[in-house]
């Protein structure tokens, strides 16, 4: 010690007794004595102060002494300083006069500075106060999931001979848990005895002059040694220098961004080591050439693993409902640890309809926003914070160049370094700065946004600007890419995903000419992939100018297509009507296709004849381009199945797939092998199916078409079903729900529910079967699908016969009846007729039973339905 605190400084502590503010603020309340306090009882700086002041009292003047002179000096004490009375008040009730009050007051005072001094002595001389620990509590950071690889390479590079070692990463990644982690870890404490450290470097964080005082009173630095330090780094920094010259210390740095400021706090002897986390690759180099890490996001599993921690109902949350959450969180720590611990909030009931409500949510970047602003108001809350943070680090020009880049989807698309430099006007040092700022990802030359910076960055109405100047050059380049090519196989898919940001800039701006002009290109590519909503929305805006030429023949056409997918029949009828109108006046060339969108229309809305005479006039018009011969084929083959007519639609079918392999369409090929693939399993050839519809899963992955996909995994599950293995059903199922979901396509929806509700009643689990029927049957009446109604009511109609329903089962047949005979679906009809000639006879109505029979094996036998045995057996076993 260089020196004994002094009366006079404890008097000025004492007069700041009662305002906890400026007490906070005086020398010795950063003092060691201080900070063991702390760390010992848990409380705040001002609290520490007070219970030490405390127990000076104590040791000075003992509660039990029986000396009288020094029980008055400490009720002087605590009536005037601690408890604020005038002095004059205190000298008249221990009959004194004030004169001889202040002069015991000063004995008083150089009583109690010696006796803090005694106790900062004996701290200094205490075994156990020679260990310095900074480092915060592992409380702070209570998981450390999917890091401890990382951290066992972290704590073994600080075991070598001085070691420096510095990780990168953007905020939120985990740096600070990584550094808590290591300087708490046994084998580094074993490495540097003496103890840790810990310095805070970010923007708002203490200065160089307070974080060296801070260290120096840990140090052992006496209160008159801090007072003569003052807030001179030159000496603090000496001061420091000198405690550790051979001490075995490790010094964190946490959050460094300034280089110069960093190593100001390089004190360390020859036995000390460096920890350092840093958000610039640039500041890491710079303080650890040899070990720099870069901190990674965290897997899918290891995401998943820490959201299930957090969270453990979403353990028993299926895949698919996490995904969005998973995909939006894009690995960062920090998001996956706020979102956990908001689920883990709402879901401690475990309610179920308060869990989806939240999951539904997440999913969108509104609901998102909401739920991350919390109480205090700022965008985003915590994760705004770091974001903008990081962002104010940034040029201002390359902060505009960043926020011109929100135009674009974020991870998991990727985009190649040409596309990134064109959406930032050629800008290499504005891309190296954002990359280097670890505010923009870059791997083998790919770089992507996270999900969650580009959610706060949308929210910045600052940004506003920039954006739009993004969005132009976003639509530019999507024009430019789109140019020439009309098939999925066409783009790369970083193309693809520059297309989709591209058409929801478009739709959400509401760009007509812009629409009009891709939707030509692009709504086939959308068709393909599944997104039929907006494909929709697309050639809406883009055939609102109400232009009559060949390019609104084309937009309508293939409008009336995707709206008869998407069941909005009437809709669709009108733009195929349309279509065909201004075909035959203003362009004969594209009547074929015009006749396509009207053969579509007619087979969704159960009109099979109509769609087969739309068909045959297409194909006898000039040799159609060959994609539109495919699609013309390929709607006569299926209106043919649709009768029954199953060798003739086989083989048109197998044409237009010869068509397609000689023009290499690779989306036709996997529309038309699922053609095939059904038609073989109706016919219960289902080795063939089971093949056939492998191909077509193969195709629809190759080609990315999840549309396809979904309804291979369903046609493979029903194939699988109908062979006896339940298993291997399920499993086809479980695959085809997620991208089933994400499209929110009702048919496919409808046709994975059919299958799933057949599957329960192989099962027997009649319950669960007719809830999935029951919904299947109530999408496609809703949709006004009359074919795939009167299938789902086969089924629904033989579950209510097994559950001993017979009542209810006719009332669904003959409405399910009455539907495929009005859309001329004859195999239906067939089968509807088989299902209630069962109820007639389980109501004891067996001429009534044999005439339904009757009439079902002549359809059955004449088509070749696989059923027609079945029936065949039943009717001679009952009705004989």
């Amino acid at each position: 010690m260089s020196g004994l605190l002094s009366p006079q400084l404890v008097r000025g502590m004492l007069r700041l007794w009662s305002s906890p503010q400026a007490l906070a603020q005086h020398p010795l309340a950063r003092s060691h004595m201080v900070a063991a306090v702390q760390a010992e009882q848990g409380c705040d700086a001002v609290a520490a102060l007070r219970h030490l002041i405390e127990r000076a009292i104590e040791l000075a003047w003992p509660h039990d002494m029986a000396e009288w002179r020094g029980r008055r000096k400490r009720m002087l004490i605590e009536a005037h300083y601690l408890r604020g009375e005038p002095l004059k008040q205190v000298s008249e009730a221990l009959h004194l006069n004030e004169r001889s009050a202040r002069r015991v007051l000063g004995e008083a005072l150089d009583d109690l500075a010696a006796a803090i001094n005694q106790l900062e002595q004996r701290a200094l001389e205490t075994p156990a106060a020679l260990r310095v620990n900074l480092a915060p509590s592992l409380a702070q950071h209570p998981l450390l999931i999917g890091r401890e690889e990382l951290l066992a390479q972290i704590v073994d590079r600080l075991t070598q001979p001085a070691p420096v070692v510095a990780l990168w990463g953007m905020p939120g990644i985990g740096k600070s848990a990584l550094l808590t982690y290591a300087a708490n870890h046994a084998q580094v404490i074993r490495q540097f005895p003496d103890g840790v450290l810990w310095a805070d470097l970010g923007p708002a964080q203490a200065t160089p002059a307070e974080l060296l005082r801070n260290w120096s009173s840990a140090l052992g630095a006496s209160v008159l040694d801090l007072a003569a330090l003052g807030d001179d780094v030159r000496m603090l920094s000496g001061w420091v220098q000198r405690a550790l010259a051979d001490r075995r210390m490790l010094i964190v740095l946490n959050d460094v961004d300034d280089i110069a400021r960093a190593r100001v706090l390089l004190l360390g002897g020859p036995a000390c080591g460096y920890l350092i986390a840093a958000r610039r690759v640039e500041v890491a180099v710079a303080l650890a050439p040899v070990h720099h890490v870069a901190v990674p996001l965290f897997s899918p599993q290891q995401a998943r693993a820490l959201l299930t921690t957090l969270a453990p109902v979403l353990a028993e949350v299926g895949a698919e409902a996490l995904e969005p959450i998973l995909e939006w969180c894009g690995g960062l720590p920090l998001a996956l640890v706020l979102v956990g611990r908001y689920l883990a909030r709402v879901t401690h009931a475990q309610q179920p309809r308060r869990l989806r409500a939240v999951l539904d949510q997440l999913r969108d970047v509104r609901g998102r926003q909401t739920l991350f602003t919390g109480a205090e108001g700022a965008p985003w809350g915590e994760l705004g914070r770091i974001v903008q943070a990081q962002i104010a680090q940034l040029a201002p020009s390359h902060a505009r160049a960043l926020y011109s880049l929100a135009a674009l989807p974020p991870r998991p698309a990727e985009f190649d370094e040409t596309t990134v430099l064109t959406m930032l006007a050629g800008d290499v040092s504005a891309l190296d700065a954002l990359v280097d700022a670890g505010l923009l990802t870059c791997a083998g030359g790919w770089y992507s946004l996270y999900p969650v910076v580009r959610d706060v960055m949308w929210a910045d109405a600052r940004a506003a600007e920039a954006r739009q100047i993004g969005q132009a050059r976003l639509l530019e380049i999507a024009q430019a890419v789109a140019e020439g090519k009309s098939r999925i196989a066409d783009f790369a898919p970083h193309e693809r995903a520059l297309l989709l940001a591209a058409v929801n800039t478009v739709v959400e701006e509401g760009h007509a000419a812009v629409a009009r002009a891709l939707a030509l290109r692009v709504a086939p590519i959308l068709d393909a992939c599944g997104r039929l909503h907006m494909a929709d929305a697309l050639l809406t805006l883009g055939g609102s100018s109400g232009a009559q030429d060949a390019d609104a023949v084309q937009l309508k056409a293939c409008h009336a297509r995707i709206l008869a997918r998407l069941g909005r029949l009437d809709a669709a009828k009108a733009q195929a009507e349309q279509a065909l109108a201004l075909a035959e006046v203003n362009a004969p060339a594209l009547l074929p296709l015009a006749l396509a969108a009207q053969a579509q229309v007619r087979l969704s809305s159960g009109h099979v004849a109509g769609a087969l005479e739309a068909c045959a006039r297409g194909l006898a018009l000039d040799p159609p381009a060959p994609e539109v011969k495919l699609l013309l084929l390929r709607l006569r083959g299926s209106a043919l199945v649709n009768l029954g007519r199953y060798t003739e639609g086989a083989d048109v079918l197998r044409q237009a797939l010869e068509l397609a392999r000689a023009h290499g369409l690779l989306e036709e090929q996997a529309r038309l092998t699922y053609a095939l693939a059904a038609v073989a399993r109706q016919q219960r050839r289902y080795d063939e199916a089971e093949i056939v519809a492998e191909q077509c899963l193969h195709l629809a992955q190759q080609a990315e078409m999840s549309e396809q996909e979904v309804l291979a995994l369903t046609l493979l599950g029903i194939v699988a079903n109908e062979r006896g293995q339940p298993a291997r059903a399920a499993t086809c199922f479980a695959q085809a729900e997620p991208p089933a979901r994400r499209l929110g396509l009702p048919y496919l929806l409808i046709f994975l529910r059919h299958a799933q509700g057949v599957l329960a009643m192989r099962q027997q689990d009649w319950s669960r079967a007719e809830a999935a029927l029951r919904e299947a049957l109530a999408h496609s009446m809703t949709a006004g699908w009359s074919g795939l109604a009167g299938n789902v009511s086969i089924e629904l109609g033989e579950c209510l016969l097994a559950m001993g329903q017979p009542a209810q089962a006719e009332a669904v047949c003959w409405e399910g009846l009455a539907r495929a005979e009005a859309g001329g679906y004859a195999d239906v009809a067939a089968l509807l007729k088989y299902v209630l000639a069962r109820a007639a006879y389980a109501r004891g109505e067996v001429e009534a039973a044999r005439r339904l029979a009757e009439a079902t094996l002549a359809q059955v036998q004449r088509s070749g339905h696989y059923r027609a045995g079945e029936i065949a057996a039943w009717a001679a076993a009952t009705l004989a």
